[in-house]
């Protein structure tokens, strides 16, 4: 019987090991024959979402509205008066076209077309500060639909979710959406009134999405 000499057999069991067994440790790599093997990672989650209005200090010197917030909840009578045309006065209400109206003192969304309103949101929630200049104010005038973020989303100043985002007023991050959620879109806060800071909420958010147009007029007022 023929025996093979040992050293060569042994050197090539080491090869083949070499080959076959990829390097341990963060970063490590093995190189055998000429080909590098790289360690295997994992692919990280995907980032959260943010939407809504950023988390950002109210401005120095702004002081909060005087008049009460008068906030209800869910469950809260609705109005139910038929939808009427849009109070506002002047060059800032469009007279033709699709806009969107917000009056804060009737907490009151209505869609419109021309002046005649399609349909009426009624109660929304609009921001504690009423033109104080904050940033955690709703201002009233006109404004331009800017951006529009339907699925949910991480609203940092509230700790929550929201969904169906339509951004009005870059300025102080303004826009309408949804209740407050939590992070499986279950509504956790349908609060009402004075109680933003700043943004219009709904229950009708999905409808206010559908209707509003990138560039569309939306008039908030007193």
């Amino acid at each position: 019987m023929i025996r093979a000499p040992l050293a060569p057999l042994l050197a090539l069991a080491l090869c083949i090991g070499a080959v076959a067994a990829p390097g341990c440790g963060a970063g490590s790599s093995t190189q055998a024959g000429g080909v590098t093997i790289e360690p295997l990672t994992s692919t990280p989650a995907p980032d959260t979402i943010v939407g809504g209005k950023p988390d950002r200090p109210v401005t120095a010197g702004a002081s909060p509205a005087a008049v009460s917030n008068g906030a209800t909840t869910a469950g809260a009578a609705t109005e139910t008066s038929a939808p009427e045309p849009s109070s506002v006065a002047g060059p800032d209400a469009p007279s033709e076209g699709r806009w969107i109206d917000v009056d804060v003192t009737k907490l009151v969304v209505r869609l419109m077309d021309g002046r005649n309103a399609v349909r009426e949101i009624a109660p929304v929630a609009v921001g504690e500060q009423i033109d104080t200049g904050a940033y955690a104010s709703t201002q009233t005038g006109l404004f331009r639909v800017y951006d529009k973020v339907e699925g949910l989303a991480y609203d940092p100043p509230y700790d929550t979710y929201i969904s169906h985002w339509v951004g009005f007023d870059p300025d102080k991050a303004n826009g309408f959406h949804s209740f407050l959620k939590d992070k499986d879109g279950n509504v956790v806060d349908a609060a009402t009134g004075r109680v933003s800071n700043g943004c219009i909420r709904t229950g009708a958010a999905e409808a206010i999405f559908a209707f509003a147009e990138i560039g569309m007029a939306v008039v908030v007022h007193t």
